[in-house]
């Protein structure tokens, strides 16, 4: 039995597909590089055989990975489920050539090559136990991790598949000081909000939005606005997974203050858990 998407997955995969979706969204987020060019943006990515790009955000990242708007949702739920259409070919690019692979969203397992789902039928479950791995195969499975937006980044960094080089002034993925003494992100205070006659825009999203919005508790392209603006570099520097810093309070809304899931996370496992059956 083929498993619905979420309505506002399915509406936004129908806009695309059925070409309503105006595509003049590409161009604010990620162009090409040229070689007769210098880039300015503050990253440079290459995504496996895809032509490298220039983005300004870690949100530009993500959309230059998948082609298509990753930033038209702030329901984190459909956001999460895209980032998994990221990963499972990935996943199961690493099953075709007999290398351990996973999929977690944060500490929790969604999916695992070396054990049957738990939907799995007996004789479904036997291939698991017959499957070979190659000489290859590293210690440790790949892990893709979906958390969020940087852990997904820094997972397409580690295993290979994405490259990705921050301008040497910035430190919106790198996080230096000021991002790490940052109790939780505020939108008025980010590098990417601007004031205008409408109250505020985030330049990462080109979406409204206000300098306490709720969105700032856990948004992982949030960088504290510099008290004194300094001249972009012409330099950038290679980042490797262990340079891209996950700020803790981008879990706070997971969680109640208790400690216990929030009840949005519940539903957001089980629709994992659904889309996978």
């Amino acid at each position: 039995m083929e498993q619905q998407l979420r309505p506002e997955t399915e509406a936004l995969m129908q806009r695309i597909t059925d070409g309503t979706f105006d595509t003049a969204w590409r161009a604010k987020f990620w162009t090409p590089l040229k070689e007769d060019e210098a880039p300015t943006k503050e990253y440079l990515v290459k995504f496996l055989d895809r032509e490298a790009a220039e983005t300004h955000c870690p949100v530009g990242i993500l959309t230059y990975v998948m082609d298509y708007p990753f930033f038209d949702t702030d329901d984190e739920i459909t956001k999460a489920l895209m980032r998994l259409e990221i990963v499972k070919p990935l996943h199961h690019d690493m099953t075709m050539v007999g290398v351990r692979s996973k999929i977690v969203y944060g500490p929790v397992l969604i999916l695992d090559n070396t054990q049957p789902p738990p939907w799995a039928a007996p004789d479904e479950a036997e291939e698991y136990e017959e499957m070979e791995w190659s000489d290859e195969d590293p210690e440790d499975p790949v892990e893709w991790n979906i958390f969020n937006d940087r852990t997904l980044i820094q997972s397409l960094v580690k295993n290979g598949a994405l490259a990705v080089m921050e301008r040497a002034d910035v430190f919106v993925l790198r996080g230096d000081a000021a991002l790490r003494k940052a109790a939780q992100g505020h939108c008025g205070s980010c590098r990417y909000f601007v004031r205008d006659e409408r109250g505020g825009l985030c330049t990462a999203y080109y979406q409204r939005t206000g300098e306490n919005a709720p969105i700032g508790r856990s948004c992982t392209d949030f960088y504290p606005r510099p008290e004194t603006e300094k001249p972009p570099k012409d330099r950038y520097v290679l980042l490797e997974a262990d340079d891209i810093y996950i700020p803790p309070y981008t879990a706070n809304a997971l969680f109640e203050d208790n400690g216990e899931e929030s009840d949005w996370l519940k539903e957001l496992k089980q629709e994992i858990r659904d889309k996978l059956r």
